[in-house]
């Protein structure tokens, strides 16, 4: 589903057309993923960012910028609007040309009906693209996971190391890094660094390991 309505994020995009902002949020912190070609759109949408109060931590690279920003400011609208009507959002929300990109799933078509009368109500316009009955190992292979749920228990200092190993090809086939590199490059010592990515990665999985579970429940084979 795609929303038009007034929203920062959205307004955004309309001024930078060129930028795609892909949006998490767990009610408590926002992480931002802003992906464009040019520099100056990435400065000028880390700009608004910031004025808005978004910007606690920065990562980059090209084309790729990454923002962490605490104390969630959402207010009411849609997404609170999709947990009334019983629907559920698969996170990230992406932000794209004035349009906000939702992967909804409901028990009934019912419920879309009256998200979508609501939206509408509000002042917004909506676009359905798809609409397909779920199927029942569908539930598994689309499960829906929030951020808050999948990084319960991880650390900031250990959010910063993973995110660097992610962004570095750390967990690439071949890795494009190693340890010692990335340590300097934290300004930590190669024992510290590799003991912060392993409990990590442990949380990570250990949150993960019901819907793992599930998913080799319900596997083929």
């Amino acid at each position: 589903m795609q929303v038009v309505h007034d929203c920062p994020y959205s307004r955004l995009t309309q001024k930078y057309p060129e930028a795609v902002i892909a949006m998490w949020c767990d009610l408590h912190s926002h992480v931002f993923e802003i992906r464009a070609r040019d520099r100056e759109t990435m400065q000028g949408v880390e700009e608004e960012l910031s004025k808005l109060g978004h910007r606690q931590s920065v990562i980059r690279e090209e084309g790729m910028m990454r923002i962490v920003a605490k104390d969630c400011d959402c207010s009411p609208g849609v997404s609170t609007m999709i947990a009334e009507e019983g629907v559920w959002s698969e996170e990230p929300v992406i932000y794209k040309d004035g349009w906000e990109h939702y992967h909804l799933i409901a028990h009934d078509k019912e419920s879309f009906t009256r998200l979508v009368k609501r939206i509408e109500k509000a002042g917004g316009a909506v676009r359905l693209t798809s609409l397909k009955p779920l199927r029942l190992r569908g539930i598994a292979e689309d499960m829906i996971l929030t951020s808050s749920s999948i990084l319960a228990g991880v650390t900031d200092k250990q959010m910063k190391v993973l995110a660097q190993a992610c962004m570095a090809g750390y967990f690439e086939e071949p890795t494009r890094v190693d340890l010692d590199t990335l340590a300097r490059q934290a300004h930590l010592s190669r024992s510290t660094y590799a003991e912060h990515l392993r409990k990590a990665q442990f949380k990570l999985l250990a949150n993960l390991r019901p819907t793992i579970q599930l998913a080799a429940e319900t596997a083929k084979g």
